[in-house]
């Protein structure tokens, strides 16, 4: 088995075996396989036939390093359990680090992968503080919706962030961008704060969220319930956020190799 950088003819198959590892729907899929050049796909083959696939080609930044996001690592049933993802990660790594890439970051798709990647020398790990927030209602407060751009995301992000964050490049952070809207996210801000969310059927979810301080974040979530008219919110913050919205819980998040420091990544294409 041989490892290539994907190529143009290679996508119909790659596609096939997205949709089959993942069970994501085409529109979703068509999305996810496009974010990167051909070049940024990795597959293993047996032959011709494709057995595992991992993207690696969305560049990142923390602490003025260069880094790379791995997403989509996927092996075809019959050849699971023979190393071959393990394979295809540790040649990413090399390539990329040869190459003048500092760290690499990746969002284990189950807390069990969590082990495996530790195995290939991810060895620092983010948290997420999750907790569930009933937002209480004032008509007074309101917000800019969905009018943050590819070119004003990490401008917007870093203005209030209290931890280094992990963020993407101009190209990816143009990516992201048409990802989140794409998806149904939005956006609010206020000259206090920024968040992204989701809604659901009966709340948000909170994705992302930066503020002055907590009354700011307070305010942010008012006017988001003013808009949607919902009550209820799933929040997400860095585990050093200083913005107490309830005590929540810390899980463990994305893993991080060759960057020992603390980090806030939760933006990753997911």
């Amino acid at each position: 088995m041989q490892i290539y950088h994907a190529k143009k003819e290679d996508i119909p198959q790659i596609k096939k075996i997205w949709m089959e590892i993942f069970e994501d729907s085409k529109n979703f899929t068509d999305f996810a396989v496009s974010i990167c050049p051909e070049e940024g796909i990795y597959l293993l083959k047996d032959e011709e036939k494709i057995v595992a696939m991992t993207i690696a080609g969305i560049d990142v930044e923390a602490y003025g390093k260069k880094g790379f996001y791995i997403y989509g690592v996927g092996t075809i049933p019959e050849y699971r359990k023979k190393g071959c993802a393990k394979h295809l990660i540790n040649y990413i790594c090399d390539e990329k680090f040869k190459n003048g890439y500092d760290f690499s970051i990746t969002q284990p798709a189950t807390e069990s992968l969590f082990d495996f990647y530790k195995s290939l020398g991810f060895d620092n790990t983010t948290y997420l503080r999750k907790f569930s927030y009933d937002i209480k209602r004032s008509i007074w407060e309101s917000a800019d919706f969905d009018t943050v751009t590819s070119g004003r995301f990490n401008t917007v992000r870093k203005k209030f962030a209290e931890d280094e964050i992990v963020s993407f490049t101009d190209k990816g952070y143009v990516k992201f961008t048409e990802y989140v809207y794409t998806e149904g996210g939005s956006t609010a801000e206020n000259k206090d704060g920024y968040c992204l969310y989701f809604e659901e059927k009966n709340k948000i979810i909170v994705r992302d969220m930066f503020a002055k301080n907590t009354n700011s974040a307070i305010k942010l979530l008012q006017a988001i319930r003013e808009r949607t008219g919902k009550e209820k919110a799933d929040i997400e913050l860095s585990q050093n956020s200083t913005l107490f919205l309830g005590e929540g819980k810390l899980y463990p998040h994305c893993v991080v190799k060759n960057l020992d420091k603390e980090v806030y990544a939760n933006l990753m294409f997911d």
